[in-house]
């Protein structure tokens, strides 16, 4: 079946778990369309109804849900920003947002077995594209993910308590001394009993960042089977093509505000404020010339757009930028938004 403007059947796939990295791509640039909202959020509430019918829904915990409804609530009109008829409109879009897109989530969650003699259960949360999400796991163990971002651990998880991350999530382990608490990427583990801390590790870029935000942290190098014990404000940065890995003393805050929904920039050169643009914002971002390192940027927002950053950031900066929409490709994937930022002329 295809809904007007849309594939529903390849979403149905996708909510399954049954989905290519074609199928993934369009579905995540079809929940960033403005002008498809409507008939997904129809579709949505007839394929929650449906699931409803099921009988693991009533198991389901969706107090993560209410949660972020609340404290999105409470910040907003707790603040002293003036409330146009414009800014009421946009908020309760958000707050819509807030309800659907944990239920995206929620429905995308997979569960996967194996046909051997022992069955084996794995679970995988997953933020999308330009969301984030909170989390709790079976230990007690709660965090939050950056978009992009997944966890994934076994059935099995409070007898073995080790994960895999792909993307940037943060960390407030529950403290078990008997049973370390294990976050596992391709390059490095990180081993803690009880601790804050947050972890970067995106495929596509070349470091491997760990901040600590408070108690101890047991950064493993696997490659050189090398450690470090953190402590309060480490930060380890493991560097993919050198494989090895240094130490510094860091304000945690900086690297902790996107879990409060704040994109923050402390003294930070161009090529950093480019990196985090392309995560928060799931777009493409390519500085052409040569831009010195020197222009750097203070800057904390929240809930802004992509065009109000960049005029900031045009105003305070000696760039240039341009803004490339995505177009649909040869294989019917969406590219994404594309950022190009150049050396103001004289």
């Amino acid at each position: 079946m295809t809904e007007s403007g849309f594939n529903s059947e390849l979403i149905n796939r996708y909510f399954k778990g049954e989905y290519s990295d074609n199928d993934a791509a369009y579905v995540e640039e079809l929940f960033r369309e403005k002008s498809k909202e409507e008939e997904l959020k129809h579709f949505l509430f007839r394929q929650f109804y449906e699931l409803k019918q099921e009988d693991d829904v009533d198991k389901m915990n969706l107090d993560n849900i209410l949660y972020r409804i609340h404290y999105d609530i409470n910040t907003r009109l707790s603040s002293k920003k003036e409330w146009s008829f414009e800014n009421i409109i946009k908020w309760s879009f958000r707050i819509a947002g807030l309800i659907m897109l944990p239920l995206v989530i929620l429905i995308g969650i997979h569960m996967y077995t194996d046909t051997n003699l022992k069955k084996e259960t794995w679970v995988e949360i997953k933020a999308p594209a330009w969301t984030r999400a909170q989390f709790s796991l079976p230990d007690g163990t709660t965090g939050w993910l950056n978009s992009n971002s997944s966890v994934k651990y076994n059935g099995n998880f409070n007898n073995n308590r080790q994960i895999t991350l792909k993307g940037e999530a943060f960390f407030d382990v529950f403290k078990d001394k008997k049973r370390p608490f294990i976050v596992s990427t391709p390059e490095i583990n990180v081993k803690v009993l009880g601790t804050c801390f947050n972890i970067a590790s995106y495929k596509n870029e070349n470091n491997v960042e760990v901040v600590l935000k408070e108690g101890k942290l047991e950064f493993i190098d696997k490659g050189l089977n090398k450690s470090y014990t953190m402590k309060p404000n480490d930060m380890v940065v493991f560097d993919k093509k050198d494989e090895d890995f240094s130490i510094k003393e860091v304000d945690p805050q900086k690297y902790l505000s996107w879990t409060e929904g704040k994109l923050e920039f402390r003294n930070d050169p161009l090529d950093v404020i480019a990196r985090r643009l392309e995560r928060w914002y799931n777009i493409d971002v390519e500085i052409q010339g040569n831009i010195s390192k020197d222009q750097r940027l203070r800057a904390t927002f929240v809930n802004e757009n992509l065009e109000e950053v960049l005029y900031l950031l045009k105003r305070t900066l000696s760039i240039n930028y341009k803004i490339e929409n995505g177009n649909l490709k040869p294989d019917d994937t969406f590219a994404k938004k594309k950022v190009i930022i150049t050396l103001k002329a004289n």
